[in-house]
């Protein structure tokens, strides 16, 4: 145990200092206890972000563009008393607007769920990384020169094992652009200002297209984000599957590891009100129903120690037939199983040994005493209790020799 500590102490080194990139502290304690870890880095919601944080950068670029576009013509049409062809105009201009920005915020949602089929996982172990489908040793990868990385952490603001900005960033293109909209009013009001007695009705009239198009801007967007989230739901569920499908090993894998975990913290439990139940058993002269709560205590125990050992073969199976294979340190594991699992078994087993002992000597006690006693009316109680203790050690034996198959599976 300690050669396999002090060699996993200098790989430790070794990952800390031959990569570009930092990896937080509670990363490396998980390494430290697996050897591995599945960082979630890119998921629906960062990418659902990242649509509503360039569905409103397109909209800080165009909106201006589109409302010069848009409104010049429609006042000139209106105020050349062309109403029909103003309405036609204006109207299917609008529409136009609106498609446009639907089919940005469709192929985003398209591009987006695509990167995030690929990266929305990273592998990580004492010696490798597995990153957009890719394994790569540590001590041979830069970050900085993998431009498809750079390009992921630029769109979703998110360098890798780093907090994300996308929000503070999407927060910023809505204050710019409820800012623009603002600004331009107070343009117009300006030219009011400048020639008010010959512009009054073309400034309402800009003020009114220009409140029009404000308005079905923000519909534009508050729709696009309806849709984006209908569109989203879809493609999520889709994207749900897929990631299933190409991540199932990696998943699967990482559940097994949260399953032995489990199983972990479960036999610590156990073991400490097993050990109180024993220690009242012996203060209480091991009556009935302590007994009945000790096995029932012992039953669990057993099937706990079964399903992390089940777990333990079909862990081991799914990664030596994944082709993560070669990330991975099996003696780093065998230490960790051996903490997770053997430990608590261990201790359980020393445990029942423990009462065995006592209850032996009890046995043999009792049975000093049935040779030393003449008295039939004395004896017969004495064997009755003899008798009892004979079904405890019987039961403690039965339980203690199924723990220690466990433990030896286990090594």
């Amino acid at each position: 145990m300690l050669t396999k500590t002090n060699t996993y102490s200098s790989e430790k080194n070794d990952l800390e200092i031959s990569h570009s990139f930092s990896v937080p502290e509670n990363i490396k304690s998980h390494i430290n206890d697996r050897w591995f870890y599945l960082y979630e880095w890119i998921w629906s919601q960062d990418v659902k972000a990242s649509i509503e944080r360039d569905f409103l950068k397109y909209i800080k670029k165009l909106w201006i563009v589109f409302a010069v576009i848009l409104i010049i013509p429609s006042a000139i049409l209106f105020l050349a008393k062309d109403i029909a062809l103003f309405i036609i105009f204006f109207v299917w201009f609008l529409w136009i607007i609106n498609f446009i920005f639907i089919f940005m915020l469709t192929i985003l949602a398209i591009k987006r769920s695509s990167i995030l089929r690929k990266n929305a996982f990273v592998l990580i172990t004492d010696s490798s990384i597995s990153i957009n489908w890719k394994i790569e040793k540590l001590n041979n990868y830069d970050i900085n020169n993998d431009w498809k990385i750079a390009k992921i952490s630029e769109l979703f603001e998110e360098e890798l094992f780093k907090e994300s900005n996308i929000e503070k960033t999407k927060k910023s293109f809505f204050k710019q652009v409820m800012d623009n909209i603002w600004e331009w009013y107070s343009f117009i009001f300006r030219i009011w200002k400048w020639n008010s007695k010959n512009s009054w009705q073309l400034v309402l009239l800009l003020l009114a297209l220009y409140t029009v198009y404000a308005l079905s801007l923000w519909l534009i967007y508050f729709v696009g984000i309806i849709f984006v989230w209908f569109f989203w739901n879809i493609l999520t569920a889709i994207n749900k599957k897929i990631l299933l499908l190409k991540w199932h090993k990696i998943t699967s894998i990482n559940k097994h590891f949260e399953d032995i975990d489990n199983y972990s913290k479960l036999l610590v439990n156990e073991k400490e009100n097993l050990s109180n139940l024993l220690t009242n058993a012996m203060n209480n002269d091991w009556k009935d129903w302590l007994l009945t709560d000790i096995n029932k205590w012992l039953e669990e125990i057993n099937q706990n120690a079964d399903s992390s050992i089940n777990t333990n073969i079909k862990l081991k199976e799914e990664i030596n037939t994944s082709e993560y294979k070669e990330m991975f340190n099996f003696s780093i594991y065998n230490s960790w199983i051996k903490r997770q699992i053997i430990t608590p078994l261990a201790q359980i087993s020393e445990l029942l040994s423990k009462n065995l002992n006592i209850l032996s000597n009890s046995k043999q006690n009792i049975e000093k005493q049935i040779l030393e006693t003449t008295d039939p009316s004395l004896k017969w109680p004495l064997v009755a209790s003899k008798t009892r203790v004979e079904m405890k050690i019987v039961e403690i034996q039965k339980h203690l020799e199924k723990i220690n198959i466990y433990i030896d599976k286990l090594k």
